[in-house]
């Protein structure tokens, strides 16, 4: 009898073994079995072509990236403040999104960075032209 309650104790030793070994989290810890990204990875606002808009660089311009893979919660790094305002800092969620505003000025390019829980990121190049 002693030495099938040896057996049992060092099957449990082993098996906690095992689950430390692979890391034992779940895929947030892990990291996605889909690849980290985001769609659109690139965004270009233009100006209409005629009247006071010539030769300026759009503002009001608007558009919604979806956050893919990777480990969230997600971190958004606006590389220019000035030109390109964001909805929000950080996307909690696998599929979550957030959104982008011209704020006027040309750009190009503009780099918005997605930054996951594991200090992976994916770059959002952004480019402002003027109308022609």
């Amino acid at each position: 009898m002693k030495t099938g309650m040896q057996a049992a104790v060092i099957s449990a030793v082993l098996a906690v073994t095992a689950l430390t070994a692979c890391g034992g989290g779940g895929d947030d810890e892990a990291g996605s079995p889909t690849a980290f990204s985001i769609v659109p990875s690139t965004v270009t606002f233009t100006a209409p072509p005629a009247g006071t808009s010539v030769g300026v660089c759009p503002g009001g311009g608007t558009a919604t990236i979806f956050v893919y893979g990777g480990a969230a919660p997600y971190r958004i790094d606006n590389t220019v403040p000035d030109f390109i305002a964001l909805s929000t800092g950080t996307v909690s969620d696998r599929g979550g999104s957030f959104t982008i505003t011209t704020l006027g000025g040309c750009v190009s390019p503009g780099n918005i960075v997605v930054v996951d829980k594991l200090g992976n990121n994916v770059t959002l190049t952004v480019t402002t032209t003027p109308g022609a």
